[in-house]
């Protein structure tokens, strides 16, 4: 579908539109609080997201400064050396990493077997929807990688680990992002 604008005032209304889907590095906030749970298990599971679109992480997907699209998610993120994510997977989400920088290694599990691959920049991993998986950064450099979900307003991730389910149950990070707007 293309953007919809009054005939009278096409220029105007192309550039307003044009402003609202272009989003910039300098206007994505670095995000940690949508993980912030996470790390009440484990410090090592820090990181930061970039959101450009959609609402990943979100419980109510009310975010005020999303811009939503009709398909997907993207968002950058940053992980530090030495830190990973939970076991987890998306039950109706299929979901991609691209590397942009550093050498993350991919975990995918099934049925207790676990397999690893470590990727560079421009490579890319398919999580199928359902596929348990996690991503370790092992090297002693940042991970940047481009995260895009199959859904413009996902669920969150399903732990694997008890311990996370419960605490995610209880967490609710889209409060401060409408506080705070």
């Amino acid at each position: 579908m293309s953007t919809k604008v009054d005939a009278t005032s096409i220029r105007s209304d192309l550039e307003a539109a044009l402003d609202k889907h272009c989003k910039t590095f300098a206007t994505r906030q670095a995000n940690s609080r949508v993980w912030e749970l996470e790390t009440k298990v484990d410090p090592k599971y820090a990181r930061t997201q970039r959101r450009y679109l959609g609402t990943s992480g979100n419980v109510d997907h009310t975010d005020p400064n999303a811009l939503m699209g009709d398909s997907f998610t993207l968002t950058i993120l940053q992980q530090p050396p030495g830190h990973k994510q939970p076991l987890h997977h998306h039950a109706d989400e299929e979901e991609v990493f691209f590397v942009l920088q550093g050498h993350p290694t991919i975990v995918w599990e099934y049925a207790g077997e676990t397999v690893k691959r470590q990727l560079g920049p421009w490579d890319m991993i398919y999580n199928p929807p359902g596929q348990v998986h996690s991503i370790i950064n092992e090297s002693d450099e940042d991970c940047l990688f481009q995260v895009m979900l199959g859904n413009p307003a996902p669920d969150r991730p399903k732990y694997m680990d008890p311990e996370l389910r419960r605490l995610q149950a209880e967490d609710r990070p889209d409060e401060e992002v409408r506080t705070t707007t």
